[in-house]
């Protein structure tokens, strides 16, 4: 059920996405607000945690005016070999290792940097010592542009599972258009702007489980 929901509102997302693209400037964020909620599970059950394994997935995912990321890197190569047939190769690979090198440390930083703050949690990338393990799955990615005279920020949507060591899950958060823009406006290459989307996932994400904690009147000892 939760799936037939995201990929209905996947589907409005990608329409807003390729609407924009035909646009000068067109809307940040898909034209709608980001957004984040607990989808499922109990936060009780996060209560004692105070570190967590991080893991990252990439699978079903959906880039910009299409449902598979293949689709939108072919289209995106076929645009490069046009003025440079070697572009495309390096923009595969920039794509890839974007994901290792740029967008999972920075949200590794700025998870555990928000997390801190609220007496939360920390978290390590690809650790297996913590009992609980927080997985982040990328479900939507809209690159955006920047041209100089027109942009548009790209922004992600991702789904957050913390899972026990048998691999239940125990809450499920969704953050949906987490913009990210750097503020000087040097984004001309789509790795910085996306890696200004996951510090902002990471902020959503502390700041949604901090307000349910409140709702749940949670103390945690620092």
């Amino acid at each position: 059920m939760k799936k037939t929901i995201y990929l209905a509102l996947l589907s409005i997302t990608s329409a807003t996405g390729m609407f924009a693209q035909m646009s000068i400037g067109g809307n940040s964020g898909g034209g709608s607000a980001p957004m984040a909620a607990l989808n499922s599970g109990d936060i009780n059950a996060l209560t004692t945690v105070k570190s967590v394994n991080i893991v990252y997935t990439y699978n079903d995912l959906g880039v910009g005016a299409f449902r598979k990321e293949e689709d939108y890197l072919n289209k995106k190569c076929e645009e490069l070999k046009k003025k440079d047939a070697s572009a495309c190769d390096k923009f595969r690979k920039d794509w890839v290792e974007g994901r290792k090198t740029k967008f999972e440390p920075k949200f590794e930083e700025l998870f555990t940097k928000y997390g801190e703050k609220t007496a939360f949690m920390t978290g390590v990338n690809n650790s297996t010592n913590n009992e609980i393990t927080l997985e982040v799955h990328t479900l939507f990615i809209e690159p955006g542009f920047n041209i100089g005279i027109a942009k548009k920020p790209a922004y992600i949507d991702i789904e957050f599972t913390f899972k026990d060591k048998t691999g239940k899950a125990l809450c499920i958060f969704y953050i949906k258009n987490a913009v990210g823009a750097q503020m000087m406006g040097f984004d001309y290459d789509v790795t910085s702007r996306l890696v200004e989307s996951y510090a902002k996932s990471a902020k959503m994400l502390t700041g949604v489980i901090k307000k349910e904690r409140k709702k749940a009147k949670i103390k945690i000892e620092g």
